[in-house]
């Protein structure tokens, strides 16, 4: 009989978790549970995987015992749920400092995998972060503490997580693959010669996505006289300033919003090359390591990226995509005019991206390797 990991969250699960399910899904050697704070709706948690929630409607009595159960790290139906599992695995810091109450009380290891901001980002306060990150940031000690091990989705992670005080013989690096979904439709090789080329961007319009730096790179490229039209997929604080900056400077974009995941990969298909603008910021936090850029190769899509945080790492550099010097708008245009300027090299890129993907990251075969590091815990 498998053994049982319970997954914790603090969310199950935001559209931007789906990553969590896919690890689950691919489990062969343990049965996962999801065990999470709070439901949200829309969820991309699925019907199959077992779940157990605080916090189900979010009426005022659960919100309450959700708010106790994170001041106290004490809950009687997360214990409950735990103690019938054989080890817990906490995805982000925060999440793991909770999860850590309930590993003392029940006697079950944990494992903690730091996704970037829990280990990159500085000058956490109350009011800007929230209550979770602030009791993270002044326990994150007692965290290295009662964790068996901390894994880390990329060697930059690893190198921030052991500067932030996490034990090194503890941190290992893990990357998450992704489920190799065969795609029902052929990509077109290449827009036709009087169309745009297809940029696109996925991620959440926030500072450190680097999204107005990306918007200056394609208007200089149309200053150079190539056409191209940039979609953005994701919501976020910025999208108002960057619709505004985009009517202002580009001839053809489009705004997409938040989007499924089925939609974000048909959006990828019909694209020619995949855009990356990711900066450090002054807080610490940039990109760790960036599964969308998995998903972008896969879909067959070269890849124009910032040289920034883990994303050489997500990359072959010069044989799936071409890195510039982080923010540097010049660069990035010089790029991305590269590659419309040579359709061989193009095509040479798109073709090995799926194949770099399925040598690397295929989600069967990096979940099992997740499946030691629980039997290395055990």
């Amino acid at each position: 009989m498998p053994q049982t990991v319970a997954i914790f969250l603090n969310q199950c699960l935001p559209l931007s978790e789906i990553f969590v399910r896919h690890q689950a899904e691919a489990l062969k050697g343990f049965s996962p549970k999801l065990v999470a704070c709070r439901r949200v709706t829309p969820s991309v948690a699925g019907e199959a995987l077992p779940q157990v929630f605080l916090n189900k409607t979010n009426l005022k009595m659960e919100k309450i015992r959700e708010l106790l159960f994170k001041l106290t790290l004490r809950s009687r139906v997360l214990e409950e749920a735990v103690r019938e599992c054989d080890l817990i695995h906490a995805h982000f810091g925060p999440t793991g400092w909770l999860a850590s109450g309930l590993a003392q009380r029940t006697g079950k290891p944990l494992i903690v995998t730091c996704h970037g901001f829990d280990v990159l980002k500085n000058d956490i306060s109350l009011r800007h972060d929230g209550m979770l990150q602030k009791m993270y940031s002044m326990n994150r000690a007692a965290l290295a503490q009662r964790a068996a091990k901390f894994i880390c989705v990329s060697e930059y992670i690893k190198k921030r997580a052991i500067a932030f005080g996490f034990p090194e013989e503890k941190c290992v690096v893990h990357y998450m693959g992704i489920p190799l979904v065969p795609h029902e439709t052929p990509r077109p090789s290449s827009r036709p010669p009087e169309g745009p080329m297809r940029l696109i961007a996925v991620g959440r319009l926030v500072p450190f996505k680097g999204h107005a730096r990306l918007i200056e790179a394609v208007a200089e490229v149309e200053r150079r006289g190539y056409p191209v039209e940039l979609h953005i997929v994701g919501g976020g604080e910025l999208r108002d300033s960057l619709e505004a900056q985009a009517a202002r400077s580009l001839k053809q974009y489009k705004f997409w919003g938040g989007q499924p995941h089925e939609k974000v990969v048909s959006l990828m298909r019909e694209s020619d090359i995949f855009c990356h603008t990711s900066l450090h910021m002054s807080n610490g936090q940039t990109e760790a390591f960036g599964l969308v850029l998995l998903e972008a190769q896969w879909a067959g899509l070269p890849v124009v990226a910032f040289d920034s945080g883990g994303v050489p790492e997500a990359m072959a550099v010069g044989q799936t995509g071409l890195l510039a010097p982080e923010g540097d708008v010049k660069a990035f245009a010089d790029a991305l005019c590269r590659l419309m300027d040579d359709p061989v090299l193009l095509d040479n890129f798109a073709k090995a991206a799926p194949q770099f993907v399925q040598q690397n990251f295929d989600s069967r075969t990096q979940t099992a390797k997740l499946e030691d590091h629980y039997r290395d815990v055990l």
